[in-house]
């Protein structure tokens, strides 16, 4: 029998293709892969072209794509190329997000932080990049031009895999932030002449931290 009109039990298949047996009933049961034929004793047979598609439904399955998006892909209503785009930045993200619980990890580890730390670190690298403007905004509000200015040219972002110490300068932001005393004393803090509140220079080392800027010895604005 030529491989163009060989029939395969789900048996085979399971065989050929890796899945479990219970796996390619059901895919069948959904209709994504659709038996040729039963056999005598009532038993589904698939075809080549099934054994294709299945291989290519377990690949996007085992790269995280959902099943209606594989359908769109066996209907040819999306093509591989377009699925694999989405599902790349979706990768990314991931990434990102598994990068930052590794920081996070590390940092309670090397500290012995405590439950109410641990909260605030997660909380912190939750934040998206919109919400930590926002926080810019209402930091900066009503404080002098000049240095509402230099805050939003150096509003500080996380890198996508950052340092013990960038995730540590973090934290302490997001405190310093959420602290009205602070806001008043940043708000009423001069540009660039004066004496500054020591709680504002310690945002600024900690903005260059963040940022991962060579901090300057003396100079911390």
């Amino acid at each position: 029998m030529d491989g163009a009109t060989e029939l395969y039990s789900i048996g085979e298949l399971a065989r050929r293709t890796g899945l479990a047996v219970r796996t390619i009933r059901f895919y069948s049961d959904e209709g994504v892969v659709v038996p040729s034929c039963r056999s005598r004793a009532g038993y589904r047979l698939y075809d080549l072209d099934a054994l294709v598609r299945l291989e290519l439904v377990r690949t996007l399955r085992e790269l995280g794509v959902d099943l209606p998006t594989v359908r769109r892909v066996l209907d040819r209503e999306l093509s591989v190329a377009e699925v694999a785009a989405v599902h790349a930045d979706a990768v990314e993200v991931q990434i990102r997000a598994l990068r930052l619980r590794r920081a996070v990890l590390r940092l309670v580890a090397g500290r012995g932080s405590g439950p109410e730390e641990v909260l605030l670190m997660h909380r912190v690298t939750r934040l998206s990049v919109e919400e930590g403007r926002r926080l810019v905004e209402v930091l900066v509000e009503g404080a002098d031009p000049e240095v509402a200015g230099m805050v939003r040219a150096a509003t500080p972002e996380l890198s996508e895999d950052p340092s013990v110490e960038q995730l540590a300068a973090w934290v302490e932001l997001a405190e310093l932030v959420g602290d009205e005393g602070f806001r008043v004393a940043f708000r009423g803090a001069p540009g660039v002449e004066g004496p500054v509140d020591a709680r504002v220079e310690r945002y600024w080392r900690l903005v260059w931290v963040v940022n991962g800027w060579e901090v300057v010895p003396g100079y911390e604005r």
